[in-house]
């Protein structure tokens, strides 16, 4: 199985990376809207994890709302649901405690919204229920 995860921050790419590389999952790690958008058309995840607060360059991906803000990861949905019309599982990890982002993702069709800080085994835990896996960490 393959997974997409999509943060900019560093320390939680490696955490993510590295623990579900651990499990046998296949990995590719982005840290902005650009980036994903051509991950995920190249690498066909069958599970995408992704931040709402992500950089974006409007000019490279007009689609963009550039009204909302430091949201990207909800563009990016965007894409991949509205206009991919695409049905990848979707974990949304975020910081975002604004109940708009929160119900804008599930109207998106996001299939997890997980509030930042998890601990791994708690993200381990989502991922397998979204990906019908029964691996263990071997962390």
């Amino acid at each position: 199985m393959k997974v997409l995860i999509v943060d900019n921050e560093r320390h939680i790419l490696m955490s993510l990376g590295r623990c579900l590389s651990d499990l046998g999952y296949d990995i590719e790690c982005c840290d902005n809207a650009i980036d994903a958008k051509q991950s995920y058309e190249a690498f066909r995840p069958d599970l995408l994890i992704a931040d709402i607060s992500l950089p974006v360059a409007y000019t490279v991906m007009p689609f963009i709302n550039k009204s909302r803000g430091n949201t990207a990861g909800l563009e990016l949905l965007k894409y991949i649901r509205l206009i991919k019309k695409e049905s990848t599982p979707v974990m949304v990890v975020s910081c975002h405690s604004d109940e708009g982002v929160f119900n804008k993702s599930f109207e998106l069709g996001v299939n997890d919204y997980a509030k930042m800080p998890l601990s791994i085994s708690e993200i381990e835990a989502r991922v397998k229920r979204l990906t019908g896996s029964t691996r263990l960490c071997l962390n």
